[in-house]
């Protein structure tokens, strides 16, 4: 037996439905001040969260482009003494390759 919708559309049209159909919260709290002052949202961050959220700041601190690298093949290129390993760079596409099929 099935529970889930099977698509997203159907998923939010069943949303929108039973929103429809429920009383608005406001409507009930505007009734009672009482329970007005005694619910309210809150908003709980996990440890794990926190820890995500630094190291993506820190990520954000380190540059896209390691200028000196670049500067260094560059100045290879210009001198000539650049040298392309095609077996190298062969075995690190396979590889990859091969990684990525195995943890699709």
């Amino acid at each position: 037996m099935e529970i889930t919708p099977k698509n997203q559309a159907d998923a939010i049209e069943a949303y929108v439905n039973q929103v429809q159909v429920k009383p608005k919260t406001e409507d009930l709290n505007e009734k009672d001040p009482r329970q007005q002052a005694i619910k309210s949202d809150t908003v709980v961050i996990s440890e794990t969260a926190k820890r995500i959220q630094a190291a993506q700041s820190q990520l954000e601190t380190i540059p896209d482009v390691r200028s000196e690298k670049v500067a260094d093949i560059k100045r290879r290129i210009e001198d000539g003494t650049y040298e392309i390993k095609p077996d190298k760079i062969a075995e690190k596409m396979i590889r990859e390759s091969l990684l990525n099929d195995l943890f699709k």
